[in-house]
């Protein structure tokens, strides 16, 4: 297989992008990169600050910032890549790896949910004695947010596999 590549420019790349959103499969990586700006209205996955939710110093809106960064961030690395992609062996790689990126969010999305649920139940308090105000506190919101923005990453990694292998299918010819 090879692939031909578009044109260099930031035009050519930013037309290959376009072309690449249209396929369904990068509609839905496009969706979960955009996903935690929606969750702010939807409160689909808990998402607050303390005394109502877990999060002792980062905000609602600061979270869903980095998350929506960290994910198109992903976006534009993985279809960066694209070329390298076409090899054969990343080629046949490429369906597993979506695999072990959905399961990987999946497992961030319930580590998530486990710190939540035990910090928003006095985690903090009962078990380690420390008090509301405890700076240490900063050490869970890391691996709440770490998880959180894991979670929406590696779901839109696996998407976005899955979309650029049946993008770039057309773009591949045998030789």
């Amino acid at each position: 297989m090879t692939f031909e590549p578009g044109p260099r420019s930031a035009i050519g790349e930013f037309r290959q992008f376009v072309d690449f959103v249209q396929n369904l499969w990068a509609a839905l990586a496009g969706v979960s990169a955009l996903f935690p700006l929606s969750n702010t209205l939807t409160q689909v996955v808990p998402l607050a600050q303390w005394p109502d939710g877990g999060f002792g110093y980062f905000s609602p809106p600061v979270i869903t910032g980095v998350t929506t960064l960290a994910s198109l961030f992903v976006m534009l690395w993985v279809f960066g890549k694209r070329e390298k992609i076409v090899e054969p062996k990343a080629w046949d790689a490429l369906p597993m790896q979506a695999v072990r990126s959905f399961v990987l969010g999946v497992v961030a999305l319930l580590a998530y949910l486990a710190g939540y649920s035990l910090i928003t139940n006095d985690f903090y308090f009962s078990v380690l004695g420390w008090e509301s105000d405890d700076m240490r506190r900063i050490s869970g919101d890391l691996v709440l947010l770490s998880a959180y923005v894991g979670f929406f990453a590696l779901v839109t990694r696996a998407f976005l596999l899955l979309g650029l292998r049946e993008f770039l299918r057309g773009k591949v010819r045998a030789v």
